[in-house]
């Protein structure tokens, strides 16, 4: 479970800005919380509004960076190639800063904090500590090229040894199959689950392939009300099986699903990876939650994530909108809802949460973000004025 991601000097992130999913002091909602083993208790869902060039994708963009470069193409660079650096635009008089990156998050029931900063040549720190028995214990640190060990320490020298300056030493441990970083690495292998435009509906049909998983496809099929009762898959693709109903009785009929609306795709596209982020009990981000769906279907998959008896394995939720119909704190917490706004005189992020106003209970929090209340909205217009 995800406690907390923060990101500096990347894109429009100048500052370091923390998206927390630690539940505040907020009495709504407590049933939907989930916590392991009596630890902290933490919000499973957590949706970011911001104008348009706001910075609020970024924040999805730097966890999807941090995790390439621990399981994904920008692990595997050869020597001398050159790290995903994509800094805030400095002044030229100021010398080029590193990226940070940092992470806190539960695996098996153990707390592990995770960050490293870096440039478009090196690896410039890294650290990994964990919290067994709830005592901090270092697990490795790394520095300028000086490493640092807790245990086995002259074995993980050898693979410090081993390590380009332009990869980290999580990935090259694992590699070498250290135990000490195994299972942190496999967080971000198994539970970080970015959605992103490779999502097909082929991951809906593998989800497909187990009983359960199908069952529960099926099921939100028709609760969305699609007029889809069944779906088939053969050699030429999926096909979607609707009923309709007319004066002469009910009769079922087949549609590819190419042919289906795009928010009938979309849906059946992300449905099946929304069940496997439940089962896996992952951590699921998204950008633009919305895009090419009704606002009920969109609320369904929030909603799946929010219900307890849905999500039993304590997945958690992570998304961009521009939706006004889920703020609604009959769905979200003030704690789950943030916002992002860009500072005008330098054009950096800012990212806050709702729990940082004072909102009344039963109070209308659409409208008021709507009104400017929490600032995150475009402001247009001003002075400026039409010329020919």
């Amino acid at each position: 479970m995800l406690v907390q991601f923060s990101a500096k000097n990347y894109r429009s992130l100048k500052d370091k800005v923390t998206l927390s999913l630690l539940a505040g002091a907020d009495k709504e909602h407590t049933g939907d919380l989930i916590s392991t083993e009596g630890k902290k208790q933490l919000i499973p869902v957590a949706a970011i509004y911001g104008a348009n060039a706001s910075g609020k994708s970024n924040i999805l963009l730097a966890m999807k960076t941090m995790q390439d470069m621990i399981t994904g193409a920008s692990a595997q660079l050869l020597k001398e190639k050159k790290l995903p650096y994509d800094p805030f635009i400095l002044p030229k008089h100021r010398s080029a800063l590193p990226t940070e990156f940092e992470i806190i998050f539960y695996y098996y029931n153990i707390k592990y904090a995770y960050s490293f900063s870096y440039d478009s040549k090196q690896i410039l720190t890294e650290y990994l500590y964990h919290w067994p028995n709830g005592r901090e214990a270092l697990i490795f640190s790394r520095e300028n090229g000086k490493f640092e060990f807790r245990e086995n320490a002259n074995e993980q020298t050898v693979l410090a040894g081993r390590t380009p300056a332009n990869k980290l030493y999580l990935v090259s441990s694992n590699e070498w199959n250290a135990p000490q970083t195994e299972l942190a690495y496999k967080w971000f292998a198994e539970k970080l689950i970015p959605y992103d435009d490779q999502i097909t509906p082929d991951m809906t049909v593998k989800a497909s392939e187990t009983d359960l998983h199908n069952k529960m496809i099926k099921k939100e099929l028709l609760l969305a009300d699609l007029g889809i009762i069944d779906f088939d898959v053969d050699e030429n693709g999926v096909i979607m099986l609707h009923k309709l109903s007319c004066e002469d009785g009910v009769y079922g009929f087949a549609l590819r699903l190419e042919r289906e609306s795009k928010g009938t795709q979309r849906f059946f596209a992300r449905i099946g990876p929304w069940i496997n982020a439940l089962e896996k009990g992952g951590v699921l981000f998204i950008d633009e939650i919305e895009a090419s769906l009704h606002p009920m279907l969109t609320r369904r998959l929030v909603e799946m994530m929010q219900n307890p008896d849905i999500n039993t394995n304590h997945a958690q939720l992570i998304f961009t909108t521009h939706d006004v119909m889920l703020l609604d704190l009959t769905l979200l917490r003030r704690d789950q809802i943030w916002f992002t706004d860009k500072d005008p005189k330098t054009l950096a992020t800012e990212l806050f949460s709702l729990w940082d106003f004072s909102v009344r209970k039963g109070e209308n929090i659409r409208k008021g973000y709507l009104q400017g209340r929490y600032g995150a909205i475009p402001f247009l217009g001003g002075d400026a004025k039409w010329q020919e």
